[in-house]
């Protein structure tokens, strides 16, 4: 073969297949704009309103939380984030002695994808273009930590209220400083 000939099964160095690794090349398309992640912490933040509003939270302390939504929007990399997420818990336990599940539930997966969508709009430029393609991964281990959570609620929920004796208080002591260590563990391990 000469060297403007090849084999039909190959391709040329650029096409198709990464550099030098043989493996194949993702084709991304033109993807959405990079304002698209900072659009949907402003949609979170606005169906977290909607569960706080329909929780009894209102006026002053709603308008408080969409004026912080818009901060972080503008500057997803600020302090502003951190308090999109504790503020809707401390306003919930002051509109309500009693634990409203609907809300508790409804708030942590927004507020676990608050928290995602802001870490990575402030990664992304608002210039930048973004492929969904590109968030199937973080999405997968939304779902999971999500399934981990509902799973645990659904425990709580079915755990009988009062007192808990002894035995099993020591006994989920014991089970919490187990998976501390084994976390410290496996970061140790990484690191």
């Amino acid at each position: 073969m000469s060297a403007r000939e090849t084999d039909p099964g190959e391709t040329s160095p650029g096409e198709g297949r990464g550099a030098d690794r043989g493996r194949p090349v993702a084709r991304l398309g033109r993807g959405l704009p990079g304002w698209t992640l900072r659009a949907a912490v402003v949609a979170v933040c606005a169906a977290v309103a909607g569960v706080l509003a329909a929780n009894g939270v209102e006026g002053l302390a709603l308008v408080l939380y969409l004026v912080l939504a818009a901060a972080a929007a503008a500057i997803p990399a600020s302090a502003a984030v951190a308090l999109l997420i504790a503020y809707p818990a401390a306003a919930i336990v002051f509109v309500s002695d009693e634990p409203r599940w609907p809300a508790v539930f409804a708030l942590v997966v927004l507020l676990h994808l608050l928290h995602l969508l802001a870490a990575y709009a402030a990664l992304v430029p608002v210039r930048s273009r973004v492929h969904p393609e590109a968030l199937r991964a973080p999405a997968r281990r939304f779902a999971g930590v999500q399934l981990g959570v509902f799973a645990l609620g659904g425990v709580v929920l079915l755990s009988p209220g009062g007192r808990t004796d002894a035995p099993v208080e020591v006994i989920g002591l014991l089970c919490a400083v187990g998976l501390a260590v084994g976390v410290v563990l496996l970061l140790r391990r990484r690191g």
